[in-house]
């Protein structure tokens, strides 16, 4: 005799970003220890692409969702609701202080309190008086090679990835007009000033946000930090 099947509930959520609907149910133990292995293993890249995977698994109408191409906040914002349905609205993480290295402070953060510090910003940045860069926000795969810890080649890739067209006073430049090499040029010819214009439109961008406060354990210091993504959510 056949073992019963478990019907999995199903749930709806707007996604904060792009104003997407998706539908997505918990996941099951099997992906959750998946997850967990990737996490312990500390490596960046492994752990994006076991959420990847994850959120393949859990979302219903993923053939309308491209979450490759979805902006990073879209994708947190994602994974936190099916964390959420699937293991509680808390996580118990390690929070560090100054006193020392090993001064860890263990809390008890409410998922349910991440929110975006804001909803969007201007895409349009404008290097001259008629020459501009249409940007998009950095998605799973702008950043699925990057580290913790950015390096000037990281930065540069995603800055590059996200060059949604260029434009020129009405001549509009897309991606399929121009090759890497190309535009790795264009933006190597900006001066300090111009790129200052692109690295503000990253440092502006929409993020999820868990503001927690907290006394060290060991000096009884008071904290006040903002979590920001999904492993700072999951310590």
């Amino acid at each position: 005799m056949a073992l019963p099947q478990l019907d999995a509930v199903r749930y709806t959520t707007e996604l904060p970003v792009s104003k997407k609907k998706v539908d997505y149910r918990p996941f099951l133990v099997k992906e959750q220890k998946l997850l967990l292995i990737a996490m312990e293993s500390e490596d960046d890249t492994t752990i994006q692409t076991s959420i990847l995977d994850l959120l393949e698994a859990c979302v219903y109408n993923n053939e309308d969702i491209n979450l490759n191409t979805l902006p990073m906040a879209d994708v947190e914002y994602l994974f936190l609701q099916i964390r959420i349905k699937s293991a509680g609205e808390t996580a118990d993480i390690l929070l560090p202080c100054d006193c020392h290295e090993e001064a860890m402070t263990p809390i008890q953060v409410d998922l349910r309190n991440a929110v975006l510090n804001r909803t969007e910003i201007n895409n349009n940045i404008n290097i001259t008086d008629t020459i501009g860069i249409i940007l998009t926000y950095p998605s799973l795969s702008s950043v699925k090679n990057v580290s913790g810890d950015i390096n000037t080649n990281e930065m540069f890739s995603m800055i590059e990835d996200c060059v949604e067209s260029i434009y020129d006073g009405d001549e509009v430049h897309t991606k399929d007009d121009f090759d890497s090499k190309e535009l790795k040029e264009f933006i190597e010819s900006l001066t300090t000033d111009q790129f200052e214009k692109v690295q503000k439109f990253f440092e502006d961008m929409p993020r999820l946000v868990n503001k927690v406060t907290y006394n060290c354990n060991e000096c009884d210091k008071y904290h006040e930090r903002d979590l920001e993504g999904i492993s700072d959510f999951f310590g």
